[in-house]
């Protein structure tokens, strides 16, 4: 075959192969564009499945707490569950709150002291003696705590309260260390010591003993 005739076939064949080369080029390109465009709606689906999973099922507090509130509008209707090893074990129950002007904190905290017999040091009963505060458990400063007493539909000067039988169960089974946390109702609390009980009076007084 002449020179010619093998540039000729040259030219054929690379003629052939431009377009196979143009193909693959506009596949990988194409590729590239979708995979652009899915790694944003990955990124932003991946908050809120942490959100998710970082939250205790039937309950509105995060992973790691032991016992959650939801406080209820004005006090009233809020909830409670005891939580053990991520699984609701009791709850949820009902909870009376502080109210207006005396709001339980919102936030996450810990159980720091147990008075099975605690009195107020803030309120009196209809006798003028301080209200009985039985099964208290504290997890503020302040003195807010979970306790018995009194009725469930008569609000709190900011702690929780519950019904005799359920302040009995937390107190039997809360232990020092524990957290607690305290939501709006509406979704998980701050983290770790982003509680608001600055200066907040609890209507508990001062804590009991251990």
């Amino acid at each position: 075959m002449s020179r010619d005739g093998r540039s000729n076939g040259f030219r054929i064949r690379r003629a052939v192969a431009r377009p196979r080369w143009l193909a693959a080029s506009f596949a990988m390109t194409a590729a590239l564009a979708v995979a652009t465009v899915a790694a944003p709606a990955m990124a932003s689906a991946s908050p809120a499945s942490s959100r998710l999973a970082a939250t205790v099922a039937g309950t509105p507090c995060g992973a790691g707490v032991v016992a959650c509130v939801a406080r209820g509008k004005s006090g009233f209707n809020g909830k409670a569950w005891f939580v053990r090893n991520g699984k609701v074990v009791r709850g949820p129950i009902d909870a009376t709150t502080g109210g207006p002007g005396e709001d339980t904190p919102v936030g996450t905290f810990h159980v720091l002291s147990k008075d099975l017999h605690h009195a107020s040091t803030e309120t009196n009963n209809a006798k003028g003696q301080p209200s009985p505060m039985p099964y208290s458990v504290f997890f503020t400063k302040s003195g807010v705590a979970f306790h018995g007493g009194g009725a469930l539909a008569t609000r709190t000067a900011g702690c929780i309260r519950l019904a005799n039988n359920d302040a009995s169960y937390f107190f039997d089974n809360l232990k020092l260390g524990d957290t607690v946390q305290v939501v709006d109702g509406t979704g998980p609390a701050g983290d770790e010591g982003d509680s608001h009980d600055s200066g907040h009076k609890g209507g508990g007084g001062l804590l009991g003993g251990l």
